[in-house]
């Protein structure tokens, strides 16, 4: 085509299309409404910061609940394997004698 061999015609005229969709694009985006700017009203600043702080505060709870139930969970196999002896008849310490 125009005087062009057809192997080097026919990528270079895809790589330019490729090209325009690309710039087209970009120009398109560009001409799209802004999403609402980034900038907070100092109400919703400080509203955010008191989630944020109370975000933390549940985040410290959880790991507090977290600790308790392993507490819970080991009591409860201590109290089972003293329970699992008694009923066993086993002496509690038998270094004791």
């Amino acid at each position: 085509m125009f005087g062009i061999p057809g192997d080097v015609f026919w990528p270079t005229a895809a790589f330019g299309a490729l090209i325009s969709l690309v710039f087209s694009g970009v120009a398109l985006l560009r001409l799209l409404p802004h999403s609402k700017d980034r900038t907070l009203e100092p109400a919703e600043r400080e509203t955010l910061e008191e989630l944020r702080l109370r975000l933390a505060q549940v985040d410290e709870l959880q790991q507090r609940v977290g600790e308790l139930e392993e507490r819970v969970d080991f009591a409860e196999r201590i109290l089972a394997q003293q329970h699992e002896s008694e009923r066993l008849g086993l002496p509690r310490d038998e270094t004791a004698r």
